[in-house]
């Protein structure tokens, strides 16, 4: 009789191989839920950038279908921003038949039409909105006032110019101008290179780039001896319309305050009495042509002062 006790074996489990086989789960465990807390993370933030995207092209192709298909402002509501433009308490506004005169080239520009303005007025806004999808900058001579008009209206450009001119030295700089009209003053240069008395010089770069479609004369101060007058405006406008490289060869301009000394004397002089095609109130409409870099007369009739405008109302 065999004794089956003899066949029994023991076996004995260490408690450190237990132990072993929990921390290789738990590690396990800690690196499948890293992984999976990474993917969730970077599902959430792709999906969230995806629709941002979508949207902002959408929004680009809906705005880009806005431009083309409003090129110009209805007639309405020109009519409405011109009729309330000109019942301004303001003393200093314009009439409606003068801002008329200018919305009539506004529109009638093509798209999108480059419009320069010297000085800030009651208008500044007017001219922001008439010229729709244009572009439209302003200089002014006061840097404070510029800066906070443009905190005011982040949507207008504005440039400011230290003059450094006086309304009582007008007969001296022009005929400085006519001294050295073969040289520094001639009327087809860029201007960021000159040091002309009347020519502007310090604005940035791409203003003397921009061919100007419609330029607007109306500052800085010039109703006293001590202002800086607009004889540097007007010099400078009559440059910059003759110095175009492309786009419109004719270049409209408008000088406000024509009655004054100052701005009929220099409107002659730089914009030429051949070059006028209305004056209505006190506002002068000329239309200057390109000229070619060889020129060096501003105007083809020498006689500049003694002529007549072409429409006086």
């Amino acid at each position: 009789m065999k004794n089956n006790n003899s066949n029994t074996k023991l076996i004995l489990l260490h408690p450190y191989i237990q132990k072993q086989g929990t921390s290789n789960r738990l590690w396990l465990l800690a690196i499948v839920s890293f992984f999976t807390i990474a993917f969730l993370v970077t599902l959430i933030y792709t999906r969230d950038s995806l629709p941002i995207k979508t949207t902002s092209a959408a929004a680009a192709a809906v705005t880009g279908s806005t431009v083309q298909s409003s090129s110009s402002l209805p007639t309405t509501v020109i009519n409405t921003l011109l009729y309330y433009a000109s019942k301004s308490n303001d003393s200093y506004h314009m009439t409606h038949a003068e801002l008329k005169r200018i919305s009539d080239v506004l529109r009638k520009c093509s798209s999108p039409c480059n419009f320069l303005v010297f000085g800030l007025t009651q208008e500044t806004l007017l001219w922001k909105s008439l010229n729709h999808n244009g572009r439209t900058v302003f200089i002014d001579e006061n840097r404070y006032y510029a800066a906070y008009y443009e905190e005011l209206h982040p949507e207008i450009d504005v440039f400011d110019v230290q003059y450094t001119t006086k309304t009582s030295e007008t007969e001296e700089l022009v005929a400085a101008v006519k001294e050295q009209i073969g040289n520094e003053c001639r009327p087809v240069q860029n201007l960021l290179f000159s040091e002309c008395k009347l020519g502007i010089n310090d604005l940035p770069n791409h203003v003397y780039e921009v061919d100007w479609d419609l330029i607007l004369i109306d500052g800085p101060r010039g109703d006293g001896p001590d202002g800086p007058g607009r004889m540097s405006p007007i010099f400078t406008a009559g440059v910059l319309a003759r110095s175009k490289k492309g786009g419109n060869p004719k270049t409209h301009v408008f000088v406000h305050d024509y009655y004054r000394h100052v701005e009929r004397l220099c409107g002659d002089e730089f914009l030429c009495r051949e070059n006028l095609v209305e004056s209505y109130d006190m506002l002068a409409h000329f239309v200057v042509e390109k000229m070619d870099e060889n020129s060096f007369e501003f105007c083809r009739s020498k006689n500049t002062t003694s002529s007549k405008p072409a429409s006086s109302k």
